[in-house]
């Protein structure tokens, strides 16, 4: 941990600012939609969560390749549950001197993410001579499904409405409720704590315990015990379009709550780590480039220093968002797993070898802005 995390400032300005932003919600407004090439696809009556393992599969996926894994390989529940009592599952593969950290799926309705971590785990733990190198060089932590209870535990909010949903399942909230749903839950990656704390609420000023997520809480435990060099975390977004109409299927983002930083007195640190972080952006981009599939951008991101990606580039590592399509049919949804799966396996390569932390940034520096969204014709 950073010597200066020790110590943090706030304004009653960043807990006004977060009510502001649930407010209005991350996906941005939906305009008339512009055309797109290719015009689609949307899934009729609703996206098919048919090929995405339910948690029960998921447990015994995992512990299949674990049966089957060659070199180090560690299957174990995170440090905390759920508020249902679910654990969440958290691989653990190779023993090399650098951590690596991918958290995947903290909302519930953002799960395809989920199926590429899997694939990143089933070909880490294999035979070739990649994997043998990877599992030399790292230490790769990856929690396919952080938010276990969003996706399909087996509950309904206080307005009748089942999973998958985006939060958490918490039906009270007391005080603090920025990020909140009400009746629902919390959104888990609003609430990472980046002061010493892993049990600090990032809302609430001073230092405090009452966190109020679980999921959050786990996930920093994990950090404090990994202190990993790298941490990336894997979301979905919905259907936006280029210049060209294109559709996006990415898009990418690095550490930027430089106001924090400064607040912290860790500007000089933090500039370091959003360095580092262009330079993993870099990586993918390069690793996507080329790949018909592909067509990644820059997320438009907020700073709030409570979301994962700034929690953690404030906390010292390198730290990236990556935020793929969904919203799609089975078909697309394989390609967009794939894509992210080839993302995931490029950093790992170029970590293990070295060259990550000394490549240039100029794909991180020269990206694309996100285009317009286009809202689902079918309503």
């Amino acid at each position: 941990m950073h010597p200066s995390i020790t110590r943090r400032t706030r304004t009653c300005a960043l807990a006004a600012a977060a009510v502001a932003l649930a407010a209005a919600g991350t996906m941005g407004p939906a305009v008339a939609g512009p055309d797109t090439t290719p015009g689609g696809p949307w899934p009729q009556g609703g996206e098919n969560t048919n090929a995405i393992r339910s948690y029960e599969q998921l447990w015994s996926t995992l512990e299949s390749i674990e049966g089957r894994a060659q070199g180090s390989f560690e299957l174990s529940p995170a440090p905390l549950t759920s508020n249902t009592g679910r654990e969440i599952p958290v691989v653990t593969i190779g023993d090399g001197d650098t951590d690596i950290m991918f958290v995947a799926n903290q909302h519930g309705d953002e799960y395809i993410v989920s199926n590429a971590m899997i694939s990143v785990v089933r070909s880490l733990a294999g035979g070739s001579a990649e994997a043998r190198a990877i599992r030399d060089a790292l230490t790769v932590t990856i929690v396919p499904r952080v938010n276990v209870d969003g996706f399909d535990a087996d509950v309904t909010d206080l307005a009748g409405n089942t999973t998958p949903w985006r939060q958490n399942f918490d039906t009270s909230c007391p005080a603090f409720c920025e990020f909140y749903q009400s009746g629902r839950g919390y959104d888990i990656n609003r609430y990472h704590s980046y002061s010493e704390s892993a049990y600090d609420h990032p809302y609430q000023p001073g230092a405090d315990t009452n966190n109020p997520v679980p999921e959050a809480i786990a996930m920093r435990l994990l950090w404090d015990e990994r202190q990993p060099r790298l941490v990336v975390d894997f979301h979905h977004q919905g259907t936006y379009v280029d210049e060209d109409g294109r559709m996006i299927t990415g898009s990418v983002m690095w550490p930027n709550a430089e106001a924090e930083a400064e607040a912290l007195g860790i500007s000089e640190e933090f500039a370091g780590v959003v360095t580092d972080s262009k330079r993993v952006v870099s990586e993918m981009l390069d690793a996507l480039e080329g790949k018909g599939y592909a067509n990644i951008t820059r997320y438009p991101s907020t700073p709030f220093p409570g979301i994962a990606r700034n929690a953690y580039g404030l906390l010292g590592s390198a730290s990236v968002l990556y935020e793929a399509r969904g919203d799609m049919g089975h078909a697309s949804s394989g390609m967009i797993a794939k894509q992210t799966e080839v993302a995931g396996t490029a950093i790992l390569r170029a970590a293990a070898d070295g060259s990550l932390w000394t490549r240039d940034t100029v794909p991180a520096d020269t990206i694309r802005e996100r285009g317009p969204y286009v809202p689902d014709p079918h309503g």
